[in-house]
């Protein structure tokens, strides 16, 4: 028996052939494991979702990259997805070569979370789902009208107010009090500035125009928005056609101050015909210039139109194109636009917006105040400077008067905060001011509202404030300036000092004080003393 390993040669033998019948078994087993039907669904399954993570992550990565406006801006996101894109990759292959039964159920988890973490943020990045952010926009240059427009859809409070401009055309918005691309989300009003056009007040140079021709002086009138010109026609032998020979004012004018222009129509016997040009459209001031200069005949007269702009000619007698000589010539009629009449609606059963949109389609100006009112809900109309059924024309101005509801009285730190505040809540106040010993100088004594309290429309506020206490003023006479500066100390006043010649009063002794002796002023009352200078 060889014991030299610790088993016999027949026990040796014997699990050798144990072991190698295991390894059979073993064998056997992973060889059936395989070619089981439930195997080769469950690995069909593995291998499906490992491509799947796969194609998903590689859209991820693709999706990242069209999506990105700057690319180097964006590196850290792009590189972090291409890594784990790569990630995916080698997972995917590492899973095929270490196949194994219980291995495969965390492979099989591993893989789906991979693709809901792609699915998750492809369907972000596209915005699937996702409701559209509403923001404010750009409306520099805008029409009014479509500014209220875009307004009354978002259920925004459009207030206007009304500037001067020379580049901004009327009726045009020059600037917003929001900015643009900021999210509406929270906005309940927006104001912006309406171009109400050139100012006419502002200052301009008007130069020399005699010898200049007149389409020349036309637009030199135009780019300086010059509005009170008249212009002449006369007959002229020493004068070519259409040269201005006369002028009133040369120098350094307002806009609207009145020039008075005379032009050449050259001699008489040289106007025999002239062709008729389309004049709608045009003001009525460079209207009556062409025809006047044209020596032709006019009247004119207005009607409403809805097509043309206010003041502008509509339509004219004579066609366009038509010749017309001038000798047996008959007045033609030029009809300048009126736009419908303005009719002033109930405001007191409109909103806010819809006054402001009432308004823009109108071309009337509209500026919103507000006051406490407590019989009228809070955003409705009190009052405005036009009355339901009363006619206005473009471009005039209405005031309308909104209720900021029910108001009840605040705590105040002083009276100034007090009056601001009752000022711009429109409330009657007054403020009376007394002494107190008990209350400082400039606090509340009393009100005839306390806080919270409601305030209607018929109160008038009664607040009393503290003066604070008063003093008895010393008599000052015949003191030195020394004890009079300790008795103003004493006293809590202020004394100031002016010196004179005096004959009786000793130098440096008190002449005369402002205030009496035994007067009840105010603490910190400044008292003038004066000193003698001796003879």
């Amino acid at each position: 028996m060889d014991r030299q390993n610790g088993l016999s040669p027949e026990e040796k033998e014997k699990r050798l052939q144990e072991i190698e019948e295991l390894k059979k078994e073993k064998l056997e087993e992973k060889i059936i494991d395989d070619f089981t039907p439930k195997n080769r669904i469950a690995k069909i399954i593995t291998y499906l979702l490992l491509s799947l993570a796969l194609v998903l992550m590689i859209a991820l990565s693709i999706q990242v990259v069209m999506k990105s406006e700057n690319v180097w801006s964006q590196s850290t996101t792009i590189i972090s997805t291409f890594l784990l894109s790569i990630f995916t990759v080698f997972f995917l292959f590492t899973s095929l070569f270490a196949d194994n039964k219980k291995g495969r159920i965390f492979v099989i988890i591993a893989s789906l979370l991979l693709i809901l973490y792609a699915s998750w943020n492809l369907i972000s990045n596209s915005g699937i789902g996702k409701k559209e952010e509403v923001l404010v926009e750009n409306f520099y240059g805008k029409e009014i009208t479509e500014v209220v427009a875009w307004a009354e859809e978002h259920d925004i409070l459009m207030e206007q107010v009304y500037e001067y401009s020379d580049t901004i055309e009327k009726y045009k918005v020059i600037s917003q009090s929001i900015t643009p691309g900021t999210s509406i989300k929270g906005i309940d009003s927006m104001t912006v500035v309406v171009s109400d056009g050139p100012n006419p007040e502002k200052e301009t140079v008007v130069p020399n125009m005699i010898g200049w021709n007149l389409d020349k002086a036309l637009n030199y009138i135009d780019e300086n928005y010059l509005s009170n010109i008249t212009i002449d026609f006369e007959f002229r032998e020493d004068y070519e056609k259409d040269i201005i020979f006369s002028q009133n004012l040369e120098s350094t004018m307002k806009r609207n101050e009145k020039i008075e222009l005379k032009v050449s129509l050259g001699k008489e016997r040289k106007l025999k015909y002239v062709t008729m040009k389309d004049l709608v459209g045009m003001d009525e001031f460079h209207a009556s210039v062409w025809l006047r200069r044209n020596y032709l005949e006019y009247e004119i007269q207005y009607g409403y139109s809805e097509e043309i702009e206010e003041g502008k000619i509509s339509k004219q007698s004579v066609k366009a194109g038509k010749i017309v000589n001038l000798e047996n010539q008959k007045p033609m009629i030029i009809t300048i636009a009126r736009n419908h009449e303005i009719t002033v609606p109930n405001f007191k059963e409109m909103s806010a917006t819809e006054i402001t949109s009432w308004g823009a389609e109108n071309k009337v100006k509209i500026t919103f105040k507000e006051e406490a009112d407590d019989t009228i809900a809070k955003g409705k109309v009190i009052s405005s400077s036009k009355q339901k059924g009363e006619t206005v024309e473009v471009g005039e101005l209405i005031e309308v008067i909104l209720s900021k509801g029910q108001v009840y009285m605040i705590k105040f730190t002083s009276a100034e905060d007090f009056r601001a505040w009752a000022e711009e809540m429109g409330i009657a106040y007054t403020i009376q001011y007394e002494f107190s010993t008990t209350v400082p100088i400039g606090e509340l004594i009393s009100s005839s509202h306390k806080e919270n309290q409601k305030i209607k429309n018929t109160d008038t506020v009664q607040i009393v404030v503290s003066q604070g206490s008063t003093v008895s003023v010393p008599d000052f006479s015949n003191m030195t300036k020394k004890e009079a500066e300790t008795a103003c100390k004493k006293a809590n006043l202020i004394c100031e000092y002016t010196y004179e010649t005096s004959q009786t009063v000793e130098k440096d002794r008190i002449i005369k004080q402002s205030m009496r002796k035994g007067s009840e002023v105010p603490t910190q009352t400044t008292i003038t003393l004066t000193v003698s200078k001796g003879n």
